[in-house]
């Protein structure tokens, strides 16, 4: 899973709605990895696509349109992780893809994680959570993460 997402994390380094500070969202990326993975871009107009890797060997890929208001939620959603996210750089992804659980921590492995994007014409920020790293404290973060995901009119997360 992990190289799997590395590889994705480094990809990404190679209408608008606005957030709660005012700012225009022009990209939103996400990604819920695990035992399969979930790849979903949203533009500033709702406008989304969408590729899951499952069904092997091809996945499943498509589009989706939220309204306005769907796209105001889903940013409401999405501000405290935003609030703890970092500038997005080939350094600071190298980081999240190198960042192990500090010891003493319980952790597991292969439980998944969740990324996210937000671009805009002055801000580019991103957000990690390693679904494996203190499971147990971030149970619920972890929960509402997935459900926010669970949330996209994605047939295949339903």
């Amino acid at each position: 899973m992990r190289p799997l997402f590395a590889s994705f994390v480094l990809l990404i380094a190679t209408s608008c709605a606005s957030d709660s500070r005012g700012e225009e969202i022009e990209r939103l990326e996400m990604r819920l990895s695990g035992w399969s993975s979930l790849e979903v871009v949203i533009d500033a107009g709702g406008n989304g696509t969408y590729k899951d890797s499952e069904p092997h060997p091809d996945g499943t890929t498509g589009g989706f349109k939220l309204t306005r208001a769907e796209l105001f939620e889903l940013l409401a959603e999405l501000q405290p992780y935003r609030k703890q996210a970092v500038p997005f750089s080939e350094e600071s992804a190298m980081r999240f893809i190198e960042r192990a659980c500090p010891k003493g921590v319980p952790e597991v492995t292969d439980a998944g994680a969740f990324y996210i994007r937000w671009q805009s014409a002055n801000d580019d920020v991103h957000y990690l959570a390693d679904f494996g790293c203190d499971y147990e404290r971030l149970a619920d973060r972890n929960g509402q993460l997935r459900e926010i995901v669970k949330g996209l009119p994605i047939p295949s997360v339903r």
